[in-house]
């Protein structure tokens, strides 16, 4: 008989972690510098380790807000029904005393809301035995020196294949960001960035359920744009499937730590929705079932929020709740649909906003414009990379779950499964409106096919608006040159016209020099006035030749006098 792997507990995934960190060069062929800065940040919940200190360490990672939050929302994915848990920040222990996956359901999706302690971490990855490397990829901010970890991130791309990462931008509005001068505050707000990164992040200021943020940049006086990562993690377990859910997207942003951001979330910026379409989504209805009143109640509620308290809404919305219970890339479409759509917005406005910057260099040639758009097309090589990245991780994906060659065999089958079983799903009202509506063709936007076009197009989008700013840099600087060289031009017309004064007004300040100096000259004591006529005028007419002086035009005229002789 073969015998089972002892059971991963919580303290001795930390201390895999943390022995892992402690390998060296010198000792080991596989060292773990990179884990050294999740590792420290571990051992500050030194309860893990059995530590006394537990009255300390159980406060630290604690949240200040007394409104109650659902940190974890874990859905149960079945043929016939869907199951919804919530867990608080302080039920870590009762998350870990649960199955991984139950009899009665094929899959298990995890959404994470926000940052999480040290104790949640030990009891996900020991859960689900997930590899480390996901943990400390999504807190990559622990760290800010690259050279700290011998320059290793990002490392091969086949090294992690089952993890995954979204970027989502929020737009803020407002009709003016504080003034006029872009250029010194994008300098400020790269500042306070930085001090966010390492003074709040890397610290422990930083409590469960806050939201982070990745990127933030200022676009123009009205739109600024938020950058928050969705990490995605897909483990197997005995009797199916999990796909964890890491969102940086927790309490609102006005109750979590403070950034550049902040001050325009003070000046009642609104941020504007992640607008979906789905195919007669009109005729369609949505449900929510864990409470949202936090995001109601938000001075700032963010889209991405409420994913994660309606996904099974969500999967019944856009006709794969039969494939998601079998296929795990069916559940996780949906969050790459959302973060593509994001996509589309930011892409819109930066669009807009180039356009404007290019209209006013061929009007005017302002003098931020050439920075302005400097300051586009890092961004979107940003934005660039990201979607390039997202889009590899789609197809990784796709290649996992065979969808590309036997996809519609999976369909065909769980199909056949759910009208034998009588499966219906937790929403029967949708489940009516799918029926009676006809479904998405197979190459729509919530199909492996579809989101990888939608993919491709927008990164094709992106590197032309990249094309499109580097245009305009250039349209800047050839008009840049244009306006040198016409003042090149008019500043040679006045040094020519400077040039003919100095040549009628030389003579005369030398022949001035020539009868001031107290010498005797032609043997008189006095010189007569019409001495200064006498020779003024031969000088004159001399250096007037020289201006005039021209070798080829003299040898021109030489030449017309000689044919004439002839």
């Amino acid at each position: 008989m073969e015998r089972r792997k002892p059971a991963l507990t919580p303290e001795n995934y930390i201390r895999a972690i943390i022995s892992l960190s402690r390998r060296y060069s010198s000792t080991s062929s596989f060292p773990g510098n990179h884990y050294f800065d999740i590792a420290e940040w571990l051992r500050q919940d030194r309860h893990l380790l059995n530590s006394k200190k537990l009255e300390e360490d159980s406060t630290l990672f604690a949240s200040k807000s007394e409104q109650p939050y659902d940190l974890v929302v874990v859905y149960d994915c079945g043929e016939r029904k869907w199951n919804v848990q919530q867990y608080r920040q302080e039920q870590h222990n009762n998350f870990s005393a649960t199955s991984s996956v139950s009899s009665e359901h094929l899959g298990q999706v995890v959404f994470i809301r926000g940052f999480i302690s040290p104790s949640w971490v030990s009891v996900l990855g020991s859960k689900y035995n997930i590899d480390p490397e996901f943990f400390r990829r999504h807190m990559d901010f622990l760290s800010t020196n690259e050279g700290r970890h011998s320059y290793s991130f990002p490392s091969l791309a086949s090294s992690s294949n089952n993890i995954f990462r979204l970027c989502v931008s929020t737009i803020l509005h407002r009709d003016d960001f504080g003034g006029q001068n872009l250029k010194l505050q994008r300098s400020e707000q790269l500042t306070e960035l930085e001090k966010y990164k390492i003074h709040q992040l890397g610290s422990n200021k930083v409590c469960c359920g806050d939201s982070l943020v990745r990127e933030y940049a200022t676009v123009c006086a009205s739109f600024s744009v938020i950058e928050q990562w969705i990490s995605i993690y897909i483990a197997k377990t005995n009797r199916g499937w999990a796909v964890i859910v890491w969102m940086d997207h927790g309490r609102p942003l006005e109750q979590s730590p403070r950034g550049p951001w902040t001050n325009h979330i003070d000046a009642k910026a609104i941020p504007l929705p992640v607008l979906q379409h789905h195919p007669k989504m009109a005729f369609r209805t949505t449900s929510s079932h864990p409470s949202t009143n936090a995001n109601n109640t938000a001075e700032f509620p963010q889209s991405t929020t409420l994913l994660p308290l309606q996904y099974d809404s969500l999967i019944a919305l856009v006709d794969l709740a039969r494939r998601v219970p079998q296929d795990p890339l069916s559940i996780c479409i949906p969050l790459f649909a959302h973060a593509a759509f994001s996509e589309v917005q930011f892409l819109n406005l930066m669009e807009s906003r180039i356009q404007i910057q290019i209209d006013q260099i061929v009007a005017e040639h302002p003098a931020d414009a050439l920075g302005t758009l400097q300051y586009f097309t890092n961004i979107l090589n940003r934005h660039a990379q990201q979607l390039k990245d997202s889009a590899r991780a789609l197809c990784k994906l796709v290649e996992q779950n065979g969808q590309g060659s036997n996809g519609a065999k999976t369909e065909s089958l769980t199909t056949k499964n759910a009208m034998a079983s009588g499966h219906s799903t937790r929403l029967p009202s949708e489940t009516e409106m799918t029926g009676i509506f006809s479904s998405p063709r197979s190459d729509g936007t919530y199909t492996p096919k579809g989101i990888m076009e939608d993919y491709d197009q927008l990164y094709v989008r992106c590197m032309d608006l990249s094309k499109m700013c580097t245009q305009g840099i250039n349209l800047a600087m050839n008009k840049a040159t244009i306006d040198e060289s016409r003042k090149a031009i008019e500043q040679s017309s006045r040094v020519k016209r400077l040039t003919l004064l100095a040549t009628l007004f030389i003579p005369l300040s030398f022949t001035s020099s020539l009868l001031g100096m107290n010498i005797d000259l032609l043997g008189q004591n006095a010189v007569k006035f019409w001495w200064f006529f006498v020779l003024c005028v031969p000088i004159t007419l001399v250096a007037y030749s020289f201006y005039l002086w021209d070798i080829q035009f003299l040898k021109r005229c030489w030449d017309v006098v000689a044919l004439g002789e002839t």
